[in-house]
């Protein structure tokens, strides 16, 4: 019996989703390259440039303990998310270890020897904390007219969209390391021999 896929079993997108879907798809622009950057740039704090200040967020909000976090995860992000060389984060991050930022410290990793951890220093932390009050200010005025039972809702729609990603990804992530299946009549290299052994 052919097992289905999540999505499968719950069959096709219902259109009331659909037209949803298409309705929110509208917010895409101004959510993400308006308002969202406009959040950024209150992170940033004239201080730091685009990559800089996701890699610091990337910390808070993904590391461990919200202080520290692989180098080399946050070097993934940074190039899928600015299409970035691996040369530009590192002077992104070098910049944030000297003076006069002084925001972050890269150690190796005790637990493996080549990789190499970076933790946000006593500065690093406080720096981002007093932007992160500065941004929750700006969004609370933005929201300072909506009804509560709306700011709940939206922050369940958040969680949700959220949770569902962090899923289709995951998913997503495993069937591209699927091994590829053999074709009938096909066999593995070095399994199969000729007649004559």
């Amino acid at each position: 019996m052919v097992k289905k896929t999540a999505n499968q079993a719950k069959g096709p997108l219902l259109p009331a989703n659909r037209r949803a879907a298409g309705e929110l798809m509208e917010f895409f622009y101004p959510v993400h390259y308006e308002i969202g950057i406009a959040l950024e740039d209150v992170v940033r704090a004239d201080q730091l440039s685009r990559p800089q200040a996701a890699s610091l967020w990337l910390i808070r909000s993904q590391g461990e303990d919200g202080c520290r976090m692989r180098r080399k995860d946050i070097e993934a992000n940074l190039r899928r998310w600015f299409e970035i060389t691996s040369a530009a984060v590192s002077r992104a991050l070098r910049a944030m270890m000297r003076p006069p930022l002084q925001l972050i410290q890269i150690r190796e990793d005790p637990r493996s020897g080549r990789e190499k951890l970076v933790s946000l220093t006593p500065k690093g932390k406080a720096f981002l904390d007093a932007v992160a009050t500065k941004a929750t200010q700006v969004l609370a005025s933005l929201i300072e007219d909506a009804p509560p039972e709306v700011i709940d809702a939206a922050i369940l729609y958040f969680r949700h969209l959220t949770g569902a990603f962090n899923q289709w990804r995951t998913r997503t992530r495993f069937r591209l390391i699927q091994p590829a299946q053999e074709k009938p009549g096909e066999s593995r290299k070095g399994s199969k021999r000729s007649a004559d052994g």
